[in-house]
């Protein structure tokens, strides 16, 4: 028997609370990533972002399984930026989070938001879909290169209080 498909669409106010719950388990990765930067997940902060999120217009996509079960979200938003001295214009659409949790890992949930956000990306005439990854998060690294990133820029940070 075939699993039935995975669906992904548009979040709604009726999923903040299984947005939280997702935003939690990935914030709770940063935060033992980075707890020099990272705050500990607090479900009631997180809540009221993606509420204000889903407020602004921000592309939040979540996918579910048949039962409805949230197995993963993404947050994006399009972002232009005009002609400069230093940079052409460019358009494109930012992925600020990409969540899926722990019990749907390798079950393609992440692919298949990547595959919507480009659809969106293409929809939004972008030239590109970004997003950054903090080092220490090398399984995010290996998924973002099976979904066909490539490494741009290299951020570097050292404490202000370290000598040469």
């Amino acid at each position: 028997m075939q699993t039935p498909p995975i669906r992904v669409r548009d979040a709604t106010s009726d999923d903040v609370e299984a947005l939280t719950c997702l935003a939690v388990q990935v914030q709770t990765l940063h935060a033992e990533g980075r707890p020099d930067l990272f705050r500990p997940a607090d479900e009631s902060a997180l809540r009221d972002f993606l509420v204000a999120r889903l407020a602004d217009g921000a592309i939040l996509l979540i996918a579910g399984d048949h039962d409805g079960k949230a197995l993963g979200y993404l947050l994006a938003e399009v972002v232009s930026r005009p002609d400069s001295p230093f940079l052409l214009a460019h358009r494109s659409v930012y992925v600020h989070h990409i969540a899926v949790d722990e019990d749907a890992r390798r079950q393609h949930v992440g692919a298949l938001l990547m595959e919507e956000i480009a659809q969106r990306a293409r929809q939004a005439s972008a030239d590109t879909v970004r997003l950054d990854s903090w080092s220490f998060n090398k399984q995010a690294h290996r998924f973002f290169q099976a979904q066909g990133f490539l490494e741009s820029r290299v951020i570097f940070e050292r404490p202000a209080g370290t000598a040469d």
